[in-house]
């Protein structure tokens, strides 16, 4: 049974239920930078993983989060998801994925998606794990209102979403440390640290933004800079956009998404132009043209860090997907994500046409 770990700045409903009903469609109470952190057993009762409905939430708690009056007694929930993190990661060889949703997603919802996605991303070449960042959204489509309502939460919510990567900085900063002093305390004795005496992990750390949660990224970002005395470290390998609720050119612009080129080892962006959720918000709520949509405006002005892979042709799902759901539906893109996860070249790869070597790809449909 997968367990979920989540991080959110939702409205907290219970601090314990045995279904998944625990956080809200609102801010938390104490304003949008506050986050709770927990856990959520989530189980597929049977057929397709990819359908989010035949995934079952069962029991979800958080965890707390107080603080010791005591010096050096500070306990926060962040601090132990961290830590049972390490621990599970370094003992079985898995990867994180970071995932943030996009619009109308409840939290239940956000819950039942992360366990289909730890599902489905996982290969034979590379376990992961999937801690999710669910935002406030109402978990409904219209009316259009509700369209500019989860906007205005998705950036808000950037403000405890940088405040949660600056925990994990800290967090990662004080297990280099602690392991540089067993390095240096064993030189002395003239000897190798043993494995189990480092506490650092050296599995990988991955971003996955759907839709809106590129919007939420972007202000993430700004928050986490300002966190971190202006700058950006280097802790993600591979961010995912996926199908971006984006500006096209926000990879350029510092403002916007450029400073993930400080942030990630990798960028990929996922867009297909035929995507029908992106067009309505293009044509109809007077956004500029959308990242997933037509890709990075200009690869030219991008770092070699960004690659573009053009899904036009592996988008269609269900027509009520919009076209918008292809990162977790189309077995072309799971498949070509897996690649990735496994450090398999970018080039040459089956399903791929070159569009620019080295830089851009088309994903070509499986034949029937």
């Amino acid at each position: 049974m997968p367990i979920i770990h989540f991080v959110s700045n939702r409205n907290v409903l219970h601090e314990s239920s045995a279904t998944g009903r625990l956080l809200g469609e609102r801010f938390n109470a104490g304003g949008p930078q506050i986050f709770r952190v927990g856990t959520a057993d989530v189980s597929l009762a049977g057929g397709n993983p990819k359908d989010d409905d035949n995934w079952r939430v069962g029991a979800t708690k958080l965890y707390a989060e107080t603080l010791d009056s005591r010096a050096g007694k500070e306990k926060l929930g962040s601090a132990r998801l961290f830590e049972e993190l390490r621990v599970a990661l370094k003992d079985e060889d898995r990867d994180i994925v970071i995932y943030i949703h996009g619009f109308a997603n409840t939290f239940e919802d956000s819950v039942r998606r992360a366990a289909s996605l730890e599902h489905l991303y996982s290969s034979a070449g590379q376990q992961v794990t999937v801690v999710l960042f669910s935002w406030p959204s109402n978990g409904r489509v219209q009316p259009a209102w509700d369209y500019f309502s989860d906007r205005e939460d998705a950036e808000a919510s950037g403000l405890a979403m940088g405040r949660a990567l600056m925990r994990l900085v800290e967090f990662l900063t004080r297990l280099r440390q602690e392991d540089q002093r067993v390095v240096l305390a064993a030189r002395r004795d003239g000897q190798v640290p043993a494995k189990d005496a480092l506490r650092q992990c050296t599995r990988r750390l991955h971003v996955v933004a759907h839709s809106m949660g590129a919007w939420a990224l972007r202000h993430a970002l700004r928050k986490f800079s300002e966190l971190n005395g202006g700058r950006i470290t280097r802790v993600v390998d591979c961010v995912f956009l996926m199908a971006a609720d984006e500006d096209n050119d926000a990879l350029h612009v510092p403002l916007k998404l450029q400073p993930l080129d400080g942030l990630a080892n990798r960028i990929f962006v996922y867009h297909a132009a035929n995507d029908v959720a992106l067009t309505i918000s293009d044509r109809t709520k007077g956004m500029p043209d959308r990242l997933g949509s037509d890709g990075p405006q200009n690869l030219d002005r991008l770092s070699e860090r960004v690659f573009a892979i053009d899904c036009r042709q592996v988008a269609e799902t269900e027509p009520l997907h919009g076209r918008h759901q292809y990162f977790r539906l189309r077995d072309e893109v799971i498949r070509d994500v897996h690649a990735t996860l496994a450090d398999r070249p970018q080039d040459g790869r089956p399903g791929r046409e070159v569009l620019r070597p080295g830089r851009s790809w088309r994903l070509a449909p499986d034949r029937r």
